[in-house]
């Protein structure tokens, strides 16, 4: 009987060596089309950017032409509202329609140039995104290749190391998905605040030019407005390329970056934030500060608007052998065993980036009870 048993777990074992060799093997063939896939995407990506970069030269082109003709026919329009009794009404109709003409001509070329831009950038972004995915996938034909052979002679070293590169290829996708979001997120950010401003500059500028010769005190105030949508302009601008990359982190570090931070969501939004430090505070390895610094970011950005928190209280412990973000606020709180949750409020994105850095990542919470954010990240060895 026992003999029985283990010839059948040797048949067993056998059988699954046998049919992992030949799921390898099959795997790796649609690696071969994965990337051929991948280049072939590539190229035709190459083509509809030539193509789009020539549109948008052609674009460029028509809207320096139609500049200095709008710009013309805007002061003969301006020179017959000043002198109108010197022109007939067939002259002032035409030098009216001219202006406007040109003007919406020159509004849709331009409109046309910007989609031309946006749409040349995406494809400069899919191109490279592209070609390190087609890079990516030639890399994994030969990784592959490697992993049958060192399966044959080790099973389960090569079913660990298959597992940890799912694991980390899953991990990639992720930030890349995340990547893409926050890419998304900022170019709303921009369409709806300082583009939308801009855009409204250059029409009040226009309207100054024409008070400029009629009423000097109302082109006064209204070029104390533009002064006044420039600098708000400015401002969203400076808190949008902060929240990209805070220059206070490379420059003086994780604590002033934060402090600088949490100042600003006081002054722009009225919220109640402090920030704790305890311990003897050092530079750390900058991946490190950068990964603290967005877990902070995160986890107040999640308190301030999914738990509708009251106070938020962000605490930096230094150590000897690690640092200790610990993020806490007395919102509504939520269980995070519900797997919705945590990827509703970015948590399983906030872990993995922790692990990227060999840091630990933990949510303590429940309902009607607040939440608690602790990472602890070791320091690197000198």
């Amino acid at each position: 009987m026992g003999e029985f048993s283990s010839g059948q777990n040797y048949r067993t074992i056998e059988d699954i060596l046998r049919e992992t060799i030949q799921a390898l093997r099959h795997g790796k063939e649609e690696v071969f089309e994965i990337a051929e896939a991948a280049w072939n995407e590539y190229r035709r990506l190459q083509k509809e950017l030539e193509s789009v970069r020539a549109e948008t030269a052609q674009a460029v082109a028509l809207v320096d032409d139609l500049e200095p003709k709008s710009r013309r026919a805007r002061l003969h329009l301006l020179q017959v509202n000043r002198d109108f009794y010197r022109y007939s009404e067939e002259e002032i109709k035409e030098a009216y329609e001219t202006a406007h003409r040109l003007m919406s001509e020159l509004a849709a070329a331009r409109d046309r140039e910007a989609l031309l831009r946006r749409r040349r950038d995406e494809l400069e972004r899919a191109l490279i995104n592209m070609a390190n995915l087609a890079e990516r996938a030639d890399g994994i034909v030969s990784r592959v290749g490697a992993a049958m052979e060192y399966l044959l002679g080790d099973l389960e070293g090569a079913s660990k190391m298959l597992a940890d590169w799912k694991q980390k290829s899953e991990m990639a996708t992720r930030i890349i998905k995340a990547q893409e979001e926050e890419r998304k997120r900022v170019a709303r950010e921009i369409h709806d605040g300082p583009a939308q401003s801009l855009a409204n500059l250059v029409l009040r500028m226009e309207i100054c030019e024409r008070l400029l010769d009629q009423d000097v005190d109302e082109a006064v105030k209204e070029l104390g407005e533009l002064k006044k949508t420039a600098k708000g302009s400015l401002t969203e601008l400076r808190r949008i390329i902060f929240d990209l990359r805070p220059m206070a982190l490379d420059d003086l570090g994780l604590v002033p970056a934060l402090r600088r931070y949490l100042e600003d969501l006081r002054d722009r939004l009225g919220l109640s934030v402090e920030l704790v430090i305890l311990g003897e505070e050092v530079r750390l390895d900058l991946n490190q500060e950068v990964t603290l610094f967005r877990l902070a970011q995160e986890a107040v950005n999640n308190a301030r608007k999914h738990a509708q928190a009251k106070m938020i209280r962000v605490r930096l412990e230094f150590a000897p052998a690690a640092v200790t973000l610990v993020v806490e606020d007395d919102g509504r709180g939520f269980n995070p065993s519900e797997a919705g949750n945590l990827a509703g409020f970015g948590l399983l994105g906030m872990r993995e980036r922790a692990e990227l850095v060999d840091g630990d990542f933990e949510v303590t919470s429940a309902p009607g009870q607040g939440t608690r954010v602790r990472v602890r990240v070791p320091l690197a060895k000198e």
